[in-house]
């Protein structure tokens, strides 16, 4: 029985794409400049699915740098606003 699940998570990792932690990965890089704390929330979403598809240890990655990248690029913008 625990095998089953095992295999079944084998080949739905195996069939799974890679469109959630490239986006995951662009949020991170984008919430630093443009709109923080609405594309950090977009990336800590799409690291929540990498996280769910079976890419536990790249999810929670995703999902903490899109939070503190969320937060540093709300001081940027406070601290240095564009003119």
């Amino acid at each position: 029985m625990e095998s089953g699940k095992f295999e079944a998570r084998f080949e739905r990792k195996k069939t799974q794409p890679n469109v959630y932690p490239v986006l995951g990965w662009l949020c991170v890089v984008v919430s630093l400049v443009f709109f923080p704390l609405l594309i950090g929330a977009a990336g800590v979403v799409f690291g929540y699915l990498t996280k769910k598809s079976g890419k536990d240890v790249q999810g929670v990655a995703i999902m903490s740098l899109a939070a503190a990248c969320g937060l540093i690029g709300t001081l940027i913008g406070f601290i240095a606003p564009v003119r």
